[in-house]
């Protein structure tokens, strides 16, 4: 064997790993819209492997193509991104992650390493988990994710004409949410903030509280009179006192007065 087979035969297992980093990208790629844009190349002959080309398959891709740069990138993306979201982890996590894959958690190169080598569909894998569970984190320590939700909800059907103003918005939330219970105080200018808010900061009660609930009270208090439609206070069936609109109040309760 010559000097120049021994290098070719050094090399061919980083030149698979290569090819095969590439394969594994390209399941995941939009076929229709991408090879449409890429002129895909023919395969060609590894300088002294020209008899058993059968048995190397796929190997044959020109490593410098345009195509397979572009596969490339998308797989050094994805890998960088991995290395970002675990860097990124809070200690716990972290350590959490190092057990499941079984890796030295004082030891960043082994970690670093370890990402590196793995495969486009592992890649994927490891940061839809780690993304679900920040997702996860975020919904515990949000309490108020779920009146997010509503009020951009509210808001879209606002902008879409569903209703005219806020205050609308703010009496249907009030009625269908809390029903023959009625609502409390604070529950009322909680949900006008995140009208106004809903991926803000928080709801503080004391930060907030104060500028919110010019609606209930005051010269400008919209959501306690004018139009056909306001807030009134009523006794509710457990005998406390809550707010309910005047449309529905009827419904709940037969105690009930103006504000």
């Amino acid at each position: 064997m010559n000097r120049n087979e021994q290098e070719m035969y050094s090399n061919i297992s980083s030149i698979a790993k290569s090819l095969e980093k590439i394969a594994s990208v390209l399941e995941h790629m939009n076929h229709d819209s991408y090879l449409a844009k890429q002129e895909i190349p023919k395969f060609q002959d590894i300088p002294g492997f020209e008899g058993t080309l059968d048995a190397l398959d796929g190997l044959t891709i020109k490593s410098n193509d345009q195509a397979n740069e572009d596969v490339l990138e998308e797989y050094d993306t994805k890998n960088d991104e991995l290395h970002e979201l675990v860097q990124d982890l809070d200690n716990e996590r972290y350590h959490e992650f190092c057990n499941i894959h079984c890796l030295p958690s004082n030891d960043a190169v082994a970690v670093s390493n370890y990402i590196a080598d793995l495969d486009y569909d592992e890649v994927l894998g490891i940061i839809k988990e780690i993304e679900a569970a920040n997702e996860d984190d975020l919904l515990i320590k949000d309490s108020d994710y779920d009146i997010r939700v509503t009020a951009k909800m509210y808001i879209a059907e606002l902008n879409s004409g569903d209703f005219k103003t806020k205050k609308d918005c703010i009496l249907d939330y009030i009625t269908n949410e809390f029903g023959l219970q009625g609502a409390r105080y604070t529950d009322i200018i909680k949900f006008a903030y995140y009208l106004n808010h809903a991926d803000g900061a928080q709801f503080d009660s004391t930060r907030d509280r104060g500028y919110y609930s010019l609606g209930m009270s005051g010269r400008n208090a919209y959501l306690t009179r004018g139009g056909n439609d306001f807030l009134v206070k009523g006794i509710n069936n457990e005998g406390i006192e809550r707010y309910f609109t005047l449309s529905h109040v009827d419904n709940a309760t037969g105690f009930w007065k103006y504000i």
